[in-house]
């Protein structure tokens, strides 16, 4: 069942947090979400729940690559999928997130995009 998968989604736009909350309850996921990158990683490490994180990683209290590091040394390891603006991936170690991330770019019809990233990681993968 969907709802046994908890998805956190992360991004300091709390517009964005409730619109994709909204979109993918609908589709019966369980959401958390997170303002910053301390929640995130409160959350993350708390939370053994967690299936799945969206994340944005342009947070103002907390280093983008050093938040994926960490993202990465948690076990058991969580699929990420980036979604931000391609100029937000600069400076990022991209070869090291292909590993872990799928990277869709925030736009108008990004939603679509996610909750079938998200259905082909949770759903298709158990």
């Amino acid at each position: 069942m969907k709802a046994e998968k908890t998805i956190l989604i992360a991004d300091r736009n709390p517009h964005v947090r409730e619109f994709l909350r909204r979109e993918l309850s609908v589709a019966d996921y369980h959401v958390r979400l997170a303002e910053n990158g301390k929640d995130l990683l409160s959350v993350i490490y708390e939370d053994i729940g967690i299936r799945l994180v969206i994340l944005d990683p342009d947070f103002p209290d907390t280093d983008r690559q050093g938040l994926l590091d960490k993202l990465q040394n948690r076990l058991p390891l969580l699929p990420v999928i980036l979604h931000t603006y391609a100029s937000d991936c600069d400076g990022l170690n991209l070869a090291e997130m292909f590993s872990l991330a799928v990277i869709i770019e925030k736009s108008g019809d990004s939603v679509e995009q996610l909750k079938k990233a998200v259905f082909d990681i949770l759903d298709e993968n158990g």
